[in-house]
Parts: structure tokens; sequence; C-alpha cells
């Protein structure tokens, strides 16, 4: 096995609680959701919940001379997942882990996580996910978002191409092979 397939495989375990539970099966899941997000709204996170995804997102892969989680749509990923897979106990359970990681973002200062300074939210996120495992509050939304950052990530065509070297996504046969018949 290559490196490259490594990571795929990887970042697929991690997400597999929320799919299906073969690697293969679980990456081809993550392309297919990438191609429904198109322009499709948030449906499941509000906007506020949507910044503080996007960030942590963000600060977990950040934009250097690569893209980083927002630019490969990873929160529009997660909102989809919550959407379309989660059950409503998941659901509730890791809205209320984003609601709780407001209400401890409190002890640092702060009323709300997306306006900490950058070192605190570092700490902090370096707090929750030294809780690991999390059934509940901030540190299971944590939790949830890094895994499916590094899914969503990893499963984008961007990220695939570009940066993996793979192609993953399937664009179709292409049969018109140059042929030079021999005289």
């Amino acid at each position: 096995m290559r490196r490259r397939e490594a990571i795929q495989f990887l970042g697929a375990a991690i997400a597999m609680q929320f799919v299906p539970r073969n690697a293969q099966a679980v990456i081809e899941l993550g392309e297919r959701l990438h191609r429904q997000i198109g322009d499709v709204p948030f449906r499941t996170l509000n906007a506020a919940q949507q910044k503080l995804v996007t960030q942590i997102a963000e600060m977990i892969i950040p934009e250097t001379d690569t893209p980083g989680a927002t630019s490969v749509k990873v929160p529009e990923f997660i909102d989809l997942i919550l959407t379309e897979w989660a059950t409503e106990e998941e659901k509730a359970a890791f809205l209320a882990g984003l609601a709780d990681i407001d209400v401890q973002s409190v002890a640092m200062g702060s009323p709300r996580f997306v306006e900490l300074a950058e070192a605190k939210r570092g700490e902090f996120l370096t707090g929750l996910d030294a809780k690991r495992p999390a059934k509940a509050g901030a540190a299971h939304a944590f939790e949830r978002i890094k895994a499916l950052t590094v899914y969503g990530y990893f499963t984008s065509e961007p990220v695939q191409v570009n940066i993996l070297k793979t192609q993953m996504f399937f664009n179709g046969y292409d049969g018109n092979v140059p042929f030079t018949p021999r005289v």
C-alpha cells in the first residue's frame, strides 16, 4: 500500500462510525457527498454554528500553500453529514456540544469561541482534545468536527487530485484512444 492510500484509508477509518463499515465504501461516500454539496445551503447548522464549525475546521487544516478545510467546503460537508446521515440523537449531541463550546469559552474570557484570541482558541481545543473519547459536551463536538474535517478534506476532489495526486472521482469512460494502424 502506498503512503497516499494509507492516508486516505486513515481518514476514512476516522469517520467510519457515521457511515458504512468498509473503507472503500467510506471513501466513495465522501466523494459522492462532495458532489452533492454544490450550492446547497446549510440545513442543520445555523449561522452561529456555521461560523464555529468553520473556524474549528480551518484551525484543524489551515490554508497554507495547499487549500484549507474551508476552501474544500468541509463545513458544508459536515452540515450535509449531519443533515442526511446522522441520527437525531447524534445530531442533538453534536449541536449541544457546539453550544457547550461557547459556554466553556466564557471561562477563557469570551462569550463565544469565535471571539477568543487565536492563542486562547488553540489552548481551548488542545484541552478538549485531551478529553477524548467523550460521549457528550464540547469535547464530543470537537471530536466529531475533527474526524469529519479529516474525512471531508481527504475525500474532496481538489485534495485528491492536487495534493494526494490520485483521481478517486470517476469522470467517465474515455474510449477515444488514438490509434495508428500499421501499414
